[in-house]
């Protein structure tokens, strides 16, 4: 079974991300700026990353959580051009709008560990 780490502090995006997950019997676990990527367990495959909370928007968390070799996708309510360009040199592998993650999930997932 797959974890997915949630880096959400948005209530309504964290409950409807948590809700697909379990959907699909991913195990889901809420993160904060305290949490220590080195003490993740091995089964955490992704990690999805609320940038618009700016205590996650930090380039030293994207690197930490790549450096455990996660998948990582990113969430803003709206993206411009210079943050995926930033998102992306840091390590971010998909940046997607807050609108569109809950509807892209599962074709990720596939994409991702199929």
């Amino acid at each position: 079974m797959i974890d997915v780490l949630l880096f959400v502090k948005d209530f309504e995006i964290g409950s409807r991300i948590s809700e697909c997950c379990v959907d699909h019997d991913w195990n889901v676990e809420f993160s904060d700026e305290n949490s220590d990527p080195a003490n993740f367990p091995e089964s955490v495959k992704l990690a999805i990353v609320d940038f618009d909370e700016k205590l996650f928007s930090s380039v030293g968390l994207v690197s930490g959580l790549k450096q455990r070799n996660l998948k990582l996708i990113g969430i803003m309510q709206k993206i411009s051009n210079n943050d995926q360009k930033k998102l992306r040199a840091s390590g971010c592998d998909i940046i997607l709008t807050k609108s569109s993650i809950v509807k892209n999930l599962p074709s990720l997932f596939s994409e991702f560990f199929d």
